[in-house]
């Protein structure tokens, strides 16, 4: 059974979602919804052919192994497999729930089969397995209350017709993005641009690229890449370096809990406050990790990342280096043989190394980190940072929480990124706490956006049609402000006349970029039902509505 609310899968008796709480009395009745989603085709080279020539059992034995696979790396990544047709598989990201990084996992997770079959021919020669794919992003309607596991198909658009067709001029080994796909993920995936291709149904050549590699691992931020200035985070910039200050002057940990819609700037302020600590005379340990809300495994998903970090382990090693690496990294920071033992074997579930349950033993392997992360703070100043807060588990906010209230005489700064629900959720989050500091994030005031909308485009000065417009769509919302921009002058409406800046088309031209479409469907997806749907149908009515039409 789906969960009406947040689209997780529950078992079919269930009367609550395990997930949000929601209740799961009756399913809603099957609609219809308009999303950006990301179409993720691949296919098997060269293998029709070979069936003509193999036994109907070997055939199956084969497909059912490369079946498997593919299903374990899509939904790895969070997304949804709507259909196997005979060797092709067809998934979908961004539905029944969006998320604002759908494309990126898509292109993540085709990176990921292509390794995956590589590694599985290796363990079995006698498959001699090759695939191509292909991820396509753009507007599909959604069937709600479909089950594709039943082969109830629940995507339909033109959106899916490219993906297929993209995949079939893919190089064998290799994977291909269209347009949209490319836009969004860009940041995170390295790229190689192909010639143009002609697909049936197009009347021009449809640009496409070949995905190359991961730029970072999964779950932890590029770096930042804005050309923008800070601008209206002043205050907050010198309360998180005071904070630092006072963990090392006062040698205490400090909790910080930076809040604020998405967008509005929290990772931009982080990264600012990483440039203050990288210019400090003396060596600063800085790790971080980020909550995820798909995937198996990832309750402490974000304290591996930084385990990880600490550690040297990368994504290729294997479990024996990264073993050694975890030994070696606590060795380095404690004292007592004994101690390293307990320590190195609570802390091996969380970087992938055996299957103890923490569940079973929550409050002793609580003490094993933060011995850990303690000791590391004693050889020098620790700052933890832990992004997106609001996705995690109650069992990773509880020992966040154990971390900020039983770790002492150390210099530790644990910053946390958040989202309001946080509050929604867990209403005395971080309360009563006497180390604990909450930073909410306002939008930016017009007189604030108008000067980073001039530093973005370089222009003290512009029309006053121009920029009562950006204003509008910027909303005091600095990512918004950014990519409206980026997007304008990709696309030519926004263009150069003279010494100035001018809209070509108007107002009424101007498209939401991808990225902000992605953030605010994300953001929709994240509530009740019941509220989604007087939204949407205010959303009807316009803008501007009022009561008596929506009742």
């Amino acid at each position: 059974m789906r969960c009406p609310s947040c689209g997780e899968e529950n078992a079919e008796r269930a009367r609550f979602c395990s997930s949000c709480g929601a209740p799961l009395g009756q399913a809603p009745a099957a609609g219809e919804e308009r999303k950006v989603v990301s179409v993720l085709f691949v296919d098997l080279v060269g293998f029709t052919a070979r069936s003509d020539r193999a036994d109907p059992e070997d055939v199956q034995s084969t497909l059912r192994v490369y079946h498997d696979l593919l299903r374990r790396e899509i939904e790895r990544f969070g997304g949804t497999v709507e259909k196997f047709i005979g060797d092709a598989v067809m998934a979908v990201f961004g539905a029944p729930v969006a998320y604002e990084d759908d494309a990126e996992r898509a292109v993540r997770a085709s990176l990921r089969i292509t390794d995956a079959i590589a590694e599985l021919n290796e363990e079995r020669p006698d498959l001699d397995l090759a695939v191509r794919g292909a991820v396509n992003t753009g507007e599909a309607l959604v069937t709600l209350g479909a089950r594709p596991e039943r082969g109830e198909g629940f995507v339909t658009g033109d959106v899916v017709n490219i993906a297929s067709r993209l995949q079939a001029v893919a190089p064998v080994g290799g994977v291909v993005v269209g347009e949209l796909t490319h836009r969004a993920t860009r940041p995170s995936i390295e790229y190689e641009e192909l010639e143009p291709v002609a697909v049936k149904g197009k009347g021009d050549p449809v640009r496409i690229w070949r995905a190359v590699a991961a730029r970072s691992r999964f779950g932890v931020d590029v770096e930042q890449g804005t050309r923008a200035p800070l601008i209206g985070r002043e205050h907050e910039l010198s309360l998180l370096q005071e904070l630092y200050r006072r963990a090392v002057r006062a040698q205490s940990p400090q909790l910080v809990t930076l809040s604020g819609e998405p967008g509005v700037g929290k990772t931009r302020l982080t990264w600012e406050f990483q440039g203050f600590i990288d210019d400090e005379p003396d060596l600063v340990y800085w790790r971080q990790g980020r909550c995820l809300p798909y995937g198996e495994g990832i309750t402490f998903w974000a304290l591996g990342e930084i385990v990880k970090s600490h550690a040297g382990i990368v994504e290729n090693d294997g479990p024996g280096r990264a073993g050694d690496k975890l030994a070696k990294a606590v060795e380095a920071v404690v004292e007592q043989e004994a101690e390293r033992d307990w320590i190195r074997a609570r802390l091996a579930p969380l970087v992938g190394l055996g299957t103890e349950a923490v569940s079973a033993e929550r409050e002793e392997s609580f003490a094993a980190w933060r011995s850990f992360l303690e000791a590391i703070a004693a050889s020098r100043p620790f700052l933890m940072v832990i992004e997106d807060l609001h996705w995690a588990d109650p069992a990773m906010l509880a020992f966040v929480e154990h971390l900020a209230e039983w770790a002492s005489g150390v210099p530790l700064l644990v910053l946390c990124t958040a989202r309001p629900e946080l509050y929604d959720r867990e209403r005395g989050w971080g309360g009563g706490k006497r180390n604990h500091t909450a930073v909410s994030l306002s939008p930016l005031s017009p007189d604030e956006t108008a000067r980073l909308i001039a530093a973005l485009l370089d222009q003290a000065v512009l029309p006053a049609e121009t920029q009562a417009a950006l204003l509008g769509r910027a909303s005091g919302n600095p990512l918004y402000a950014e990519e409206f921009i980026r997007m304008l002058i990709d696309r030519n409406i926004l263009a150069r006349r003279g010494s100035t800046w001018e809209l070509v088309g108007g107002d009424e031209e101007i498209p939401v970029p991808e990225s902000v479409h992605a953030l605010i469907a994300a953001r929709l997806d994240t509530l009740p039902a019941e509220r989604k749907a007087l939204l949407q149908d205010a959303a009807v009515i316009g803008k501007v509505f009022w009561a008596g039409a929506l009742v």
